[in-house]
């Protein structure tokens, strides 16, 4: 990670990862009309940019409008492994897209320090100065407090970015990091949701293709909980609307710490008993 930028874990960032060791220095206009393209309601009068070091070997500034305002510093130099391992490693991409993205020469981080209380708009903040900071180097976006990691492909876009208003994007926003009990089963487990005030979920899976089915399932808890402000608590009951499924919280066992989020896990299992609450 650059030395240049420290944020604890409940702070939205994420980095930015390039093939080549030069680092991306957009001239301040191209930089400016990027970020306009991508808002709702701002003009490119309204982007202020300060670069504080502008060199091919470090840079480093802000860039802030409307309520936003983020941070950014870059090195040539690739991530630590430790970052790489649980994130690039760790996402659902296909080997030869994690192989390119493992195989980066430098990185720009962006750091979210504006003032906007939503954290789905601190999210959009940060892809709109990627998506001005996006070159034909740009390998991925690699998100640390999430676990995950993933192409630009095409989740940089304009229509992309103001599209994350309506549907929060959770491939690119949330983790799903499998811990293997044995070849077959495995916990999985969110990553990334203390940034939205939830707490994170994990579930047993028993075979593959129970996965899908698991995340959406998780997908659907969150919003309930997002959406509602609600504080669950192990031994908390809720019925999903869209299946009947009847679950129950559970702690987390003593010996899997390694689930535990900044704000918390809790396992989601099947439950019979006790007060139901729609999910969605």
């Amino acid at each position: 990670m650059s030395t240049l930028l420290h944020f604890d874990v409940f702070t939205p960032a994420i980095h930015l990862v390039y093939a080549s060791s030069a680092l991306p220095l957009p001239d301040e206009s191209a930089l400016i009309n990027r970020i306009a393209a991508t808002s709702l309601g701002i003009s490119g009068d309204s982007v202020h940019l300060n670069w504080a070091i502008k060199t091919a070997d470090q840079s480093q500034g802000e860039v802030a409008f409307g309520d936003h305002r983020v941070l950014f510093a870059g090195q040539p130099v690739p991530l630590p492994s430790s970052i790489v391992d649980h994130t690039i490693h760790v996402s659902p991409w296909q080997p030869q897209i994690k192989a390119a993205m493992r195989q980066h020469q430098s990185h720009l981080s962006l750091v979210y320090a504006g003032s906007h209380p939503d954290p789905v708009e601190q999210m959009i903040a940060l892809y709109q100065v990627a998506h001005a900071f996006q070159n034909e180097d740009l390998l991925g976006m690699v998100n640390q407090q999430a676990w995950t990691a993933h192409p630009p492909a095409d989740f940089l876009t304009p229509e992309h970015i103001k599209s994350y208003r309506q549907e929060i994007p959770f491939i690119l926003w949330v983790g799903y990091v499998k811990f293997y009990l044995d070849p077959v089963r495995y916990w999985l487990v969110t990553k990334g949701h203390h940034l939205f005030d939830v707490p994170d979920l994990a579930a047993m899976v028993e075979s593959a293709d129970q996965e899908s089915e698991t995340i959406e399932r998780l997908i659907a808890i969150f919003y309930y909980l997002y959406d509602h402000d609600v504080i669950a608590a192990a031994g908390d009951t809720l019925e999903l609307q869209s299946t009947g499924e009847q679950l129950r919280f559970a702690e987390v066992p003593e010996e899997l710490d390694l689930l535990m989020g900044p704000s918390g896990t809790l396992v989601v299992e099947p439950s019979n008993k006790g007060k139901e609450s729609p999910t969605d």
